[in-house]
């Protein structure tokens, strides 16, 4: 599944989160793979909603739109030069929200996913836009032109089904016995 929305948020509130993102001190040197060598600008937010601060209205969103709950959210950004990892990610759904409302399209900075069987597809950044797909979905944030002199910058929830019994995340070790399961003690 791979989806997105165009003027997620009602344009007041778009215009105060794009505002209010300008606004974080970011932390670079987080990689999207383990051990990878790609370095990002990179923020956590939290694993509750009371702890999105600025960013609450664009979860609000999201949960009155989605049958999902929050298991953690950041902010990702990157300038030109710096290329994230192709990666997948934990949980069910990955939601990227763009706020960046001066974004123009020849920057590039948008989103490839690759379904299985399928052409990549090529998501243009624009703001107030938000995409949503399956979280174990190869992904990857798209290098920005080297003509654009601002920040990329995107806003990650990464969900999980409210009922856990559709949640193939959730339940991917439920079948295991324990027979398959080896405990160390020292």
């Amino acid at each position: 599944m791979i989806e997105f929305t165009d003027n997620f948020l009602e344009e007041h509130i778009a215009q105060l989160v794009d505002m209010q993102l300008r606004e974080v001190s970011w932390k670079y040197d987080y990689d999207s793979v383990k051990g990878g060598t790609n370095k990002h600008w990179h923020v956590f937010l939290g694993h509750k909603v009371g702890e999105l601060g600025d960013f609450v209205p664009i979860w609000n969103q999201i949960s009155d739109r989605y049958n999902y709950e929050m298991e953690r959210a950041y902010l990702n950004a990157h300038t030109h030069g710096i290329e994230p990892h192709i990666h997948q990610d934990d949980g069910d759904v990955t939601m990227i929200y763009y706020p960046r409302l001066d974004w123009r399209n020849d920057w590039g900075g948008g989103t490839c996913v690759q379904e299985i069987g399928m052409h990549p597809a090529n998501i243009q950044y624009e703001g107030n836009r938000l995409i949503a797909f399956t979280a174990d979905l190869y992904h990857q944030g798209m290098p920005v032109s080297r003509e654009c002199y601002q920040l990329r910058t995107c806003i990650v929830f990464k969900t999980t089904w409210k009922d856990k019994t559709k949640s193939k995340w959730y339940n991917k070790n439920k079948n295991l016995e324990s027979k398959d399961i080896k405990v160390d003690i020292e």
